[in-house]
């Protein structure tokens, strides 16, 4: 290999010195020169800058239900935010589509008239039904749908508002991101009660939906930070994500989707 290049230097070295002058291009410019002007010739390569792959288009529409954290998408000029998790989602996985009909503070039970017609949903609730001490129920309440209020009852209206829409639909159900603090809305760390009920409640609940209906699950509780991270990808204690916090929720949301898309 060295000798094939240093072959190739010679050349052209050679091709130079029979040459009364020469022409350089650089970069959409180009430079005369005559031979007799030039004392040496250095060669050097720089690296093309890199360039983002274009990103995988999506022949569907998205519909992202969910709480603050999916609001604050199209409201980021109002936080210290530069975009949320969707958009990350999107700038790899281009929807025809996308709907954002997430509600700020909203619990559960906001986003059953929330459901609008599209292909993929995506459901980001648990966190403020903690906050709001929303009973948990069992995975019975579920199946038998019965509407007592619980949180596993009330998915199961969500889940029949979304095939009410579109018999086809393709559901990704996530787990709450870990939180705590945020001026005592929630308890001063994320693995404490609240009114008695733990937040990992809401998380296994909304695993056992997932398994039953055979739905993708992105585990944002279990992949998005902990105790020691949560401050440091949050913009508030410790609540709503930061720019860090949008992208790891995006790698996870992105993982779960590409369950589906391969279908």
């Amino acid at each position: 290999m060295k000798q094939t290049f240093l072959t190739i230097i010679l050349c052209v070295v050679a091709s130079l010195a029979m040459a009364q002058s020469f022409t350089v291009y650089e970069k959409n410019k180009d430079h005369g020169f005559n031979i007799e002007d030039v004392d040496s010739i250095v060669f050097s390569a720089e690296s093309a800058p890199a360039v983002a792959p274009e990103p995988r288009v999506i022949n569907g529409r998205w519909c992202s239900l969910g709480t603050s954290i999916s609001w604050l998408n199209e409201n980021t000029a109002s936080y210290p935010l530069t975009k949320g998790y969707q958009t990350r989602v999107m700038e790899k996985l281009a929807f025809k589509n996308f709907s954002n009909k997430a509600v700020n503070g909203g619990t559960l039970s906001s986003a059953i008239s929330a459901v609008a017609l599209a292909d993929y949903y995506t459901i980001e609730h648990g966190i403020n039904d903690w906050g709001h001490s929303t009973p948990v129920g069992t995975i019975d309440d579920y199946i038998n749908n019965t509407k007592n209020g619980t949180f596993a009852a009330i998915y199961r209206q969500v889940i029949d508002r979304i095939f009410s829409r579109n018999k086809k639909a393709r559901v990704i159900l996530c787990t709450p991101r870990k939180a705590y603090g945020f001026n005592g809305y929630l308890p001063d760390h994320w693995y404490d009660p609240k009114d008695g009920i733990y937040l990992q409640e809401y998380a296994d609940i909304i695993r056992q939906i997932a398994a039953y209906e055979s739905f993708p699950v992105a585990d944002f509780f279990a992949e998005c930070g902990g105790q020691r991270q949560l401050d440091n990808w949050s913009y508030d204690t410790a609540l709503h994500p930061n720019d860090e916090g949008m992208q790891i929720m995006a790698n996870v949301l992105i993982q779960a989707f590409e369950k589906i898309l391969g279908e």
